[in-house]
């Protein structure tokens, strides 16, 4: 009998500010992922599969960086896979096209947008680097 092996997984330094913006957009990945789990029994096994891979490789990054920013916060060596960089990419696109959007709203939080804008930077210099 074969078992299908994950795919390998780049590893990554990042520091203090980098794993925080990076938890920050993990979390909001296992958040935008969550509504398939309503129907994953209908779901085929493969469909399973794949969103239980999303889901083990943001908690492999979520393990790696920790849940909260630590005391004394240091540079920690962070897991990519494929699948996972592909969602990070999708978050960046998401970032991007939120803040055109938030800005042609009539009421607008300036800090929203430059939270998600630096957000935006980070994960351009973070992919850029796997």
């Amino acid at each position: 009998m074969s078992t299908q092996q994950r795919i390998s997984a780049c590893v990554v330094s990042v520091d203090p500010s980098t794993a925080d913006v990076l938890r920050h957009q993990t979390l909001v990945v296992l958040e935008a992922n969550h509504y398939y789990f309503e129907e994953i029994l209908e779901f085929g096994p493969e469909a399973q599969h794949a969103l239980s891979v999303i889901y083990r490789d943001a908690f492999a990054v979520l393990d790696a960086i920790g849940w909260r920013r630590p005391e004394e916060p240091v540079t920690v060596d962070v897991p990519f896979t494929a699948g996972f960089i592909e969602q990070l990419h999708r978050r960046r696109y998401d970032l991007g096209h939120t803040n055109i959007d938030r800005v042609s709203q009539e009421s607008w939080d300036q800090a929203v947008v430059d939270r998600d804008r630096d957000a935006a930077i980070t994960l351009d210099r973070l992919l850029a680097s796997v």
